[in-house]
């Protein structure tokens, strides 16, 4: 597949691989000097939403007051929505290998997610190193 080379609302991203791609646009091959999130929104047929929103300068544990208020942005915003979701990139620097804090946001934003009943479409770690999906296995 051929890289992204811009986020268009309606975009339609079906695969493993175009949210991959997706997760590298959004990262854009810089050397983060602070944890960041990004969250793009999708639809129910996976159609990219018209906003993706940053969040810089993220401590390196999830605090409660953070996520919870995610969660209300994604009901508000998605609520109306039948099995919308979202693919999030946490962007630090550092090496690729998973940190304990990755872990916690991970765990953190999916169960906020899920309280708000939208799913999570991909979860990515953009690093020094490059973007990679977390998987089970890395959990």
């Amino acid at each position: 597949m051929a890289p992204i080379t811009t986020i268009r609302p309606g975009q339609r991203l079906a695969d493993d691989e175009s949210l991959l791609a997706l997760a590298e646009f959004l990262h854009h091959g810089v050397r983060p000097r602070e944890r960041s999130l990004w969250l793009a929104m999708l639809d129910s047929e996976r159609r990219m939403l018209p906003a993706v929103v940053p969040f810089h300068g993220l401590a390196a544990d999830p605090g409660l007051p953070f996520v919870a208020r995610l969660g209300y942005v994604w009901a508000a915003v998605l609520g109306a929505i039948t099995r919308a979701s979202t693919v999030l990139v946490l962007e630090r620097p550092g090496a690729e290998a998973v940190r304990d804090s990755d872990r916690a946001w991970h765990a953190a934003l999916h169960a906020s997610a899920a309280e708000v009943g939208i799913g999570v479409a991909g979860f990515f770690l953009a690093t020094t190193d490059g973007v990679r999906p977390l998987t089970p296995d890395d959990l």
